[in-house]
């Protein structure tokens, strides 16, 4: 009698933790965050195009990385380079990371990024302040806005 209450509780929570499994949300059921910096545009830019807006954090064990590095590699043509550094979710991500930067000028400029290690986009002058957004799909689905932030080029 107990071997079989005791096989029937065991079912019932199993199917109870199948059925509590994750849904499909795209945000992975955390909360969007949002960073927010005060920025200023310059005169001719439109001041939404250098005002960063939310950004969403990647499900747990699914984080990756990025670097942004102002003046490098040249100081003197005021390149900008952004750079893949990997993570838990590297695997899942889609064969490309899409990356957009608005310059200090209004110019918009949108490159890719293979999620692979090491890859990186330089942007040439880009001097003053840039809005860097970088958005990744994962292969099991949703769309993040991990970056969107302003980043100074002297």
């Amino acid at each position: 009698m107990k071997t079989r209450l005791l096989s029937a509780l065991v079912v019932l929570l199993l199917a109870l933790a199948f059925s509590a499994a994750c849904t499909g949300s795209e945000n992975g059921g955390a909360p969007p965050t949002t960073e927010t910096s005060p920025t200023t545009a310059t005169s001719g830019t439109p001041a939404s195009s250098l005002t960063p807006g939310p950004t969403q954090t990647m499900p747990p064990g699914k984080e990756v990385a990025f670097q942004i590095t102002p003046g490098y590699p040249s100081r003197f043509t005021h390149d900008l380079t952004i750079t893949f550094s990997g993570g838990k979710g590297q695997d899942l991500l889609k064969k490309k990371i899409d990356l957009r930067v608005t310059k200090s000028t209004g110019e918009v400029v949108t490159e890719t990024l293979q999620p692979v290690i090491g890859d990186a986009v330089t942007i040439t002058e880009a001097k003053g302040e840039n809005r860097v957004e970088i958005t990744v799909s994962l292969v099991t689905g949703g769309t993040y806005r991990v970056i969107d932030e302003i980043v100074k080029v002297p």
